[in-house]
C-alpha cells in the first residue's frame, strides 16, 4: 500500500488554488498520521508528487443504486448508461459517471456529477502536483446509511468518513483526466531541436561533399579526355589516367632505347678519339651530349672539327660542340 492523501473538496464552483482544504496522510499501512486544513497551494507544495483521493462535496454529485440484469462484461458499462438516462434530465455526454460492479442482487452502485466542474477541479490538483486517481462520491464513504441520502461535506476530523476504506470506483473517468506534462518535456524538446539542426548541418555538409565531388570527378575527366583524347569514354578517371601514363612511359622507354643505341655507335664511329675519355654523358631530346675530360689542346681537336662534321652529316648526323668545354653533341639530321 503506498501513502495516500484523502481531500475533501468544496463545492467545486467555488474551488480555487486559494481554497481551504481538509486532508488525512496516511502512511502505507493505511494508518492516518496527519491531519489539517490547508490551501490547495500550500497543500501541493506539502505534498509534492502524492497519491491523492479527492472526496467531492455532496452538493456536486447525487448518488444511487440500479438494478441490472446480468449482462456480458462487454455490455455492462452501456447498460448502466441505459438505467441511469431516465433519472436524469441532461445529456449523459455531459456527465462525469462512475459506477461499482454488480452485486449478487443485481444492484449496482452509481453516481455523477456535471462533468465540466469536475475536469476543472481535477485539472486544478494536477496542477499542484497532486496525482489524483479517485475522484469519490462522499455517499461511498457512508458506513451505514443509504446512498440515496444526502451526507453532511467531509470536514470534521472525528468524521469516521476520514477512515472509510475507498471504494474500487470514483468518478475520476479517463477521458477527463489532465495531460500531465513531464518535468523532462523541456529537455527532450531542446534535445530533439538539438537533433533536428544537427542532422540537417549533416545532410547540409553532405550535400556540398557531394558536390565538391562531382566537380572534382568531372574536372579530372575533362583532364583524361584532353591528355588522352583517344579515349572513347571515361569511367574511372584516376585508373584511365594511370593506365595511359604506364603506356606512355612503356612507349618512350621503348622509343628512347631504339634511338639512343643506333646514336651511341655513331658517335663512337665520327668520334674514335673519345674512347676512354669519356667524363659525362647525356641523353635528352633526341640528341647525345659527350663532355670529354679535358687532356689538354691536344684532346680539344679543333682542327679536325669540319671534318668531324662532314663524317657526321655522311652518317646523317648533326655534330655540334661547345665554345667552352670539350662538349660534343650529337643529334640525327633532319631531312
Amino acid at each position: 500500500m503506498k501513502n495516500t492523501l484523502r481531500i475533501a473538496l468544496p463545492a467545486l464552483d467555488e474551488f480555487s488554488t486559494d481554497s481551504p482544504l481538509a486532508y488525512a496522510w496516511f502512511d502505507r499501512r493505511g494508518r492516518c498520521t496527519q491531519q489539517g486544513e490547508l490551501t490547495l497551494r500550500a497543500m501541493g507544495n506539502a505534498y509534492p508528487q502524492a497519491a491523492c483521493e479527492a472526496v467531492l462535496h455532496p452538493a456536486d454529485v447525487i448518488a444511487t443504486t440500479v438494478q441490472i440484469p446480468a449482462v456480458a462484461r462487454a455490455r455492462f458499462a452501456a447498460a448502466v448508461h441505459s438505467a441511469l438516462e431516465p433519472l436524469v434530465l441532461s445529456d449523459l455526454s455531459t456527465l462525469a459517471i462512475g459506477h461499482g460492479p454488480r452485486r449478487p442482487d443485481g444492484s449496482v452502485a452509481l453516481a455523477w456529477s456535471p462533468r465540466e466542474p469536475v475536469r476543472r477541479a481535477w485539472s486544478l490538483l494536477s496542477a499542484q502536483n497532486l496525482r489524483v486517481h479517485a475522484l469519490i462520491a462522499p455517499q461511498t464513504l457512508a458506513a451505514e446509511s443509504s446512498t440515496s441520502a444526502l451526507p453532511t461535506p467531509l470536514r470534521d476530523p472525528a468524521d469516521p468518513r476520514w477512515q472509510a476504506p475507498s471504494p474500487s470506483w470514483s468518478l475520476a473517468m479517463p477521458q477527463l483526466a489532465p495531460a500531465r506534462v513531464s518535468r523532462w518535456r523541456p529537455v527532450w524538446r531542446w534535445g530533439t531541436a538539438a537533433a533536428l539542426v544537427w542532422i540537417a548541418g549533416l545532410n547540409i555538409h553532405a550535400s556540398q561533399l557531394r558536390a565538391e565531388a562531382d566537380a572534382l570527378r568531372n574536372g579530372m575527366r575533362q583532364q583524361v579526355l584532353t591528355a588522352f583524347p583517344d579515349l572513347p569514354v571515361v569511367l574511372d578517371p584516376v585508373r584511365q589516367a594511370q593506365q595511359g601514363l604506364d603506356e606512355l612511359a612503356a612507349n618512350r622507354g621503348a622509343a628512347n632505347a631504339a634511338d639512343f643505341l643506333p646514336l651511341a655507335r655513331a658517335a663512337a664511329q665520327t668520334l674514335p678519339f673519345a674512347a676512354d675519355k669519356v667524363a659525362r654523358l647525356t641523353y635528352a631530346d633526341q640528341a647525345l651530349t659527350l663532355q670529354l675530360a679535358d687532356a689538354g689542346e691536344n684532346s680539344q681537336r679543333v682542327a679536325e672539327t669540319p671534318a668531324l662534321i662532314q663524317q657526321a652529316a655522311a652518317l646523317g648526323l648533326k655534330l655540334e660542340r661547345g665554345d667552352t668545354d670539350n662538349t660534343w653533341r650529337i643529334l640525327r639530321k633532319q631531312p
